[in-house]
């Protein structure tokens, strides 16, 4: 098989994955595609993770970030809080919804 063709099928793999992911986790009123399953993932994993750092885990420009940001905290599911190190920035954190909404995303995505 040549290298061509393996990322053809990984490819084509992960396109029908997410074709599956998607319905379920527009169930869960989350939108694919906006980082907000990376988000909640993330801060699951290491919660009180500044803006700036919390971007850079999930490879998205501060602006997506802060717009992804505004609709899951809108939604009750995080919270930013002063950063007590460093006044200018802010620490993202779940809230217990977020926590339980973080915990359905990844029951849908074993």
């Amino acid at each position: 098989m040549e290298k061509r063709e393996i990322r053809e099928g990984l490819l084509h793999a992960e396109r029908a994955r997410k074709q599956l992911i998607r319905p379920k986790l527009q169930e869960l009123g989350l939108t694919p595609g906006q980082g907000q399953v990376g988000i909640l993932n993330r801060l699951l994993q290491r919660p009180n993770l500044s803006q700036r750092e919390l971007a850079d885990l999930c490879h998205l420009d501060v602006t997506t970030m802060s717009r992804s940001l505004d609709r899951l905290e809108e939604e009750g599911l995080l919270r930013r809080e002063k950063n007590p190190d460093c006044r200018r920035s802010y620490q993202v954190c779940l809230t217990p919804a977020g926590e339980k909404k973080a915990r359905e995303v990844q029951a849908v995505l074993r």
